[in-house]
């Protein structure tokens, strides 16, 4: 077996230990399987018939980690994954059940491609459901049934993940059992959910998994928002309607989860301001239901805060404007509004949207002009935050004895806003005399009498 000679001495040396104790030891799932596809792996895997507790008294600093008796074993700074074979009788969501064989244990996995096993001591590679064969075939097929699936449904959009992932085609029985069974997904919880999501957006066949959640319906249990823009034309140059149009502007963005999110979500409130006269279909304001809808969908799915911030950011904000009459302080406002690392996101975003509304080049003049600008003014010294100005509330306190409240920060960004446009006036006199203008607009207040 050619895979025995790519496995980690590490590796090995748990099967040995595991061997040396009386009991059998597998190397199996993701990473069986990338050896055979001639990939690295450091997602290793492996089945014994040990039990928990037996697991503990041979090795040291083995620990329980998650569900179905998993322990977890961490050797050359890679964590490995080590659990019982499953003996579950057949059937939707079996309660769960230690020992059995390995071939009891292979019968329960997902897919024929995962349904593999190496005993890398005594060189036997075990596949009963001809798995080697789908992989070499690049084929997805359901282990045994399609009842498989269901048994736990995420493994429907697993069946779309792995298409993302390895660019394999999904057998006819198993795409037909994704569609045939899609309402189970409602029963699975929604942080199970983003986490297969999140793994498919990433994968450098993103584009064939999207298209299989949409064709099935899947993406209706996921986020059904997505699906009211099928079928709703647009106008100009799109050669896509608004739900593809969503799809192949995220398959275009650069593959970082937030920016893969905005574009997938940028325009999903255009079914929702869809507005016609004379002139043409047009979508006011779609930025800001699109970034209404975008908070929803990402709450519901549980996203963390950075997340979901960075994504809404950019939802807002994607239709910005930038032109050749653009000027240097239209620059610095973007980057005042959205911070170095979000204007970058944002162009690449604008980028994606681009090329999926039908542009011939990537950049446009005003793209080109942005990143020029930007660089222009990396090299300046600017403020772009009321912390980058060269005085501070307690300085306005001393100045003109004014009390902690509401008019600091007023006054604040007022003085940021004068050097967004005049960044040379981001001096302690320049602010100051800024500062005695705005208060004296606003009567009554007085400047202390310095020493």
């Amino acid at each position: 077996m050619r895979a025995m000679y790519e496995i980690p001495k590490f590796i090995v040396d748990i099967c040995k230990e595991f061997k040396a104790n009386g009991y059998e030891a597998y190397v199996v799932g993701g990473a069986l399987r990338d050896l055979l596809l001639g990939k690295e792996s450091n997602d290793w895997d492996i089945t014994t018939n040990a039990l928990p507790e037996e697991m503990s008294r041979i090795f040291r600093g083995i620990i329980p980690y998650g569900d179905f008796g998993t322990m977890l074993l961490i050797r050359n700074g890679v964590k490995i994954e080590i659990t019982p074979f499953r003996n579950d009788a057949p059937g939707r969501k079996p309660t769960y059940k230690m020992g059995g064989t390995i071939y009891t244990d292979l019968s329960r996995r997902d897919f024929t491609i995962n349904s593999m096993a190496y005993d890398p001591i005594d060189d036997v590679f075990i596949d009963p459901y001809k798995g080697l064969e789908d992989l070499k075939n690049r084929i997805i097929r359901c282990t045994g049934s399609t009842r498989r699936i269901w048994e736990d449904p995420l493994r429907a959009i697993r069946a779309a993940r792995f298409q993302a992932q390895l660019g394999f085609s999904i057998e006819n029985s198993t795409y037909y059992a994704l569609v045939a069974h899609k309402q189970e997904l409602s029963t699975i919880s929604k942080e199970r959910i983003r986490d297969e999501l999140n793994k498919l957006l990433l994968s450098p066949y993103a584009r064939d998994g999207l298209y299989t959640l949409v064709i099935t319906g899947l993406m209706e249990y996921i986020i059904p928002e997505l699906m009211d823009g099928m079928g709703l034309e647009q106008i100009g140059s799109h050669v896509y309607d608004v739900l593809e149009h969503n799809l192949v502007a995220c398959i275009m963005a650069p593959p970082v989860l937030h920016i893969r999110l905005a574009a997938l979500l940028h325009d999903i409130g255009k079914p929702y301001t869809v507005f016609e006269d004379e002139s043409g279909r047009h979508f006011y304001g779609h930025e800001y239901k699109s970034t209404e809808i975008a908070s929803k969908v990402l709450r519901r799915l549980k996203y963390p805060n950075d997340i979901i911030n960075k994504v809404l950011l950019l939802v807002k904000n994607h239709m910005f404007t930038y032109n050749h009459q653009s000027t240097l302080s239209a620059a610095r406002r973007l980057v005042a509004k959205l911070g170095w690392d979000g204007v970058y996101d944002l162009i690449e975003l604008r980028k994606a949207d681009r090329m999926a509304g039908g542009a011939k080049v990537l950049l446009g003049k005003s793209l080109e002009k942005l990143i020029k600008d930007l660089e222009v003014i990396k090299n300046q010294e600017n403020a772009f935050t009321v912390k980058d100005l060269k005085i501070d509330g307690n300085d306005l306190k001393a100045r003109f004895g004014l009390k902690e409240g509401p008019i600091i920060g007023q006054v604040l960004k007022y003085l940021l806003e004068i050097v967004l446009d005049h960044p040379e006036k981001n001096r302690y006199g320049d602010l100051i005399m800024l500062a005695r203008e705005y208060l004296k607009s606003k009567e009554g207040l007085q400047e202390k009498q310095s020493n």
